[in-house]
């Protein structure tokens, strides 16, 4: 069935298409045994659903109706698409049309497996392809589509479908998995890849990575740029604002002149001061001129309705004359035209928007949906301000995509965001009904699409790195590091697109060793880590460079070094103290502790374990490993991949885990005990979110009782204990 990110609306719409009108419940008693019979008559005369309050979302068979549902689904999404069943207006065989729509009624309201309004759109383009490539063959039903009729696609290259595309088997197996139901036979009998014909999935398209030189220049001059502004993001407004109002007082302007006799020759005709010389701009004169003639005594109120409704063009010489406040100071910039607003607004925006993507990995079409309310959060974790860059991404499903909508960044990045939101607030407010971030500065100021923030970045770069773009031996040797299979030459001129920044982030992240591939890819929002590991491809060649002494990846490697010593000492500086550190590693070495017949520190044969030098020739030679899995929470194991999903039951009896805090294991508790409750409320707990929550208070309480924290026990509704498997074996 379809899943809605607003689970409020969600609940109200599976309401709805029960007890509508005449229906006890539409979906089972009508739709359901309706698809099954396959009778296309009636099946396209039925409804495809109802809306909150009992209106029809339109008949089957209306084509049109099919286009309006995503604004039904999703009216706040960013990002449109458009259910259609035809082939480019092009009317396709009724058989496999009326198919299609019954698997995507199926995956919209009967199906047991969740999917986003994105999932029935991508189903339905790609069996609309499958239907063409069958009518060449002759045939008008998906019963004929089978594992020989698809090889032989394969083999013959007979259709222009793409089988080393995986976008085409997620498609083909949609049949597989909802054939139950369906007005037809299917003869999949399982689910097909690429693999299944003997085919390699073609590579994604990989995006060059930017050379150390220019990255670390766009990081340089983003960082000036935002640092410049920040302060000033108050006033940052003021060119918004005179970009809006601009025309309105130049035409003001204009009407006040034509109305007092310096607008007139001694022989009375009216010197216009608009401009002529291209077609279109004399056709607008013409108009608004016969406009204003037809009107006797016209007032300045009428003069400036017909200048907006015409859009003359007035002379540029004369506008300092007619324009009220033409000159506008934002710190050391003065503007004094609307093309120098435009130009400083472009400017600001595009680098920002470059800052903020190089500092948090995020694809454009994540920036162009970041959230208007709360944009930018921040959380303390361990006296540290972490910065948090919110979008909405409505487009990911809970439970059946995976969702991330949460981009961690640093203080320029935070700043990066505020000034985008002054500056793009002004035009929100023209159009407070639409949720878009961006707008337009030219037109009606609508909002805008995601190809302008690209072009903005790429200009904003362009210009601030300048004849810096050449390419250097140095920035080709990078490139042939990162990027083997591509050729670049000195001298040429380095073109940029804007995923590169997403591709650099993690290559030279992940190449310095300063994150993880599990921290990144949930900072990705990848499914796989394999996608993850594809924008890293060749990261791992830093390594050659450690032999360097002087270069900043040894440099990063030092202070990588003394903060593992640094967390090893503050540890057993704690055990010798005799204070309480659980987790498997640090409640074992308490125990080595109280059964030793002497002080292992004090009595010498450990204390160098209380120096930080031994500790930092320990990490250098490599004999000894410590990471952070949570605040508070560390592992010595090199194989622990637990870097950004903790699970506390896997770390409280861990023989590598030392565990300090008790804050990280509190805070989950009392995650866990809300989201229990809200499951408890809403009607959603299962026997699996029941265990989920037991087992994540149970190992956080015994986390707070290892380390003497005080705290009150949560007691388990009986609704959560009835759906617990009692234990029955032998406690050890």
């Amino acid at each position: 069935m379809i899943k809605l990110t607003d689970l409020g609306h969600f609940e109200s719409i599976k309401k709805a298409q029960n007890n509508t009108g005449q229906y006890v419940n539409y979906l089972n008693d009508v739709l359901k045994p309706a698809i099954k019979r396959g009778n296309w008559d009636e099946f396209e005369n039925l409804h495809i659903g109802f809306t909150v309050t009992g209106e029809s979302l339109g008949k089957v068979g209306d084509n049109n109706a099919w286009k309006s549902l995503q604004f039904f689904f999703e009216p706040n999404n960013l990002e449109k698409v458009t259910i259609d069943f035809t082939d480019k207006g092009k009317v396709i065989e009724r058989n496999l049309r009326n198919q299609i729509k019954a698997l995507a009624l199926k995956m919209m309201w009967l199906s047991p497996h969740n999917y986003s309004i994105f999932s029935i759109y991508n189903t339905v383009k790609t069996l609309m392809n499958l239907a063409k490539a069958l009518l060449n063959d002759g045939y008008n039903s998906f019963e004929y589509i089978d594992f020989t009729r698809i090889e032989s696609w394969v083999l013959t290259e007979s259709t222009y479908i793409d089988f080393k595309r995986g976008a085409i088997y997620t498609g083909l197996n949609r049949l597989f998995t909802e054939s139950k139901g369906l007005p037809f036979e299917v003869a999949i009998n399982k689910k097909l890849s690429a693999s299944s014909f003997g085919l390699t999935l073609k590579e994604a398209v990989q995006y060059n990575v930017i050379p150390q030189r220019l990255y670390y220049l766009g990081l340089k001059k983003s960082e000036k740029l935002i640092n410049e502004f920040y302060p000033l993001r108050n006033e940052i407004r003021k060119i918004s604002d005179y970009i809006i109002s601009y025309f309105d007082k130049l035409y003001q302007g204009y009407a006040e002149y034509l109305i007092y006799d310096d607008s007139k020759t001694l022989n009375g005709k009216i010197k216009w001061l608009l401009r002529s010389t291209r077609k279109l701009e004399k056709k607008k004169a013409v108009a608004f001129k016969e406009a204003f003639l037809a009107i006797k005594s016209p007032i300045k109120s009428e003069i400036t309705e017909l200048l907006k409704l015409h859009k003359p063009e007035i002379e540029t010489r004369y506008n300092h004359k007619l324009h009220a406040e033409l000159t506008l100071k934002i710190g050391n910039r003065e503007i004094s035209s609307l093309k120098e607003a435009l130009s400083l607004f472009k400017e600001i925006n595009g680098g920002c928007i470059w800052g903020l993507m190089s500092r948090t990995g995020m694809r454009a079409d994540e920036v162009y949906q970041l959230h208007t309310i709360k944009g930018c959060t921040t959380e303390v974790i361990s006296k540290q301000i972490i910065y948090v860059i919110h979008a909405d991404l409505s487009k990911t499903v809970k439970s059946s995509q995976s969702m991330q909508d949460e981009f961690v960044s640093t203080e320029v990045g935070k700043n990066a965001y505020e000034i985008l939101e002054a500056l793009n607030e002004p035009f929100r407010k023209l159009h407070p009904e639409r949720k878009n971030f961006f707008f337009n500065t030219i037109g009606d100021y609508n909002a805008s699409s995601k190809s302008n923030l690209g072009k903005h970045s790429q200009a904003w770069f362009k210009k601030a790195i300048g004849d810096e773009l050449t390419l250097t031996n140095e920035d080709i040797i990078d490139l042939n590091i990162s990027d083997p299979s591509l050729t670049f030459n000195i001298g040429e001129t380095y073109k940029f697109t804007g995923h590169q920044l997403r591709r650099s982030f993690a290559y030279y992240l992940v190449g310095y060793e300063l994150l993880s591939f599990p921290q990144l890819k949930q900072q990705f929002s990848h499914v796989s880590l394999a996608m993850t590991r594809h924008y890293t491809k060749n990261a791992s060649k830093f390594q050659k460079l450690r032999k360097y002494k002087q270069n900043l990846l040894h440099t990063v490697d030092e202070e990588k070094i003394e903060q593992k010593a640094q967390i090893y000492l503050r540890i057993y500086k704690k055990l010798a103290n005799k204070e309480r550190v659980a987790g498997g590693k640090g409640k074992e070495f308490a125990k080595s502790m109280i059964k030793a017949k002497r002080n292992l520190f004090k009595d010498k044969v450990d204390n160098d374990m209380l120096s930080l030098n031994y500790w930092k020739k320990q990490v250098r030679d490599q004999k000894r490993h410590i990471h952070a899995v949570a605040p508070g929470v560390y592992c010595t194991s090199t194989a622990c991949s637990l870097r950004t999903q903790v699970n506390l039951m896997e770390c409280v009896d861990c023989k590598n885990d030392f565990i300090v805090d008790a804050v990280f294991a509190e805070a989950k508790r009392k995650e866990a005990e809300i989201n229990m409750l809200w499951d408890i409320e809403n009607d959603e707990l299962t026997p699996q979110t029941a265990s989920e929550a037991y087992i994540k208070i149970t190992a956080a309480e015994r986390i707070m009782s290892d380390l003497d924290f005080d705290y009150e026990p949560v007691i388990l509704p009986q609704t959560v204990q009835d759906l617990l498997i009692p234990f029955t074996g032998k406690r050890v």
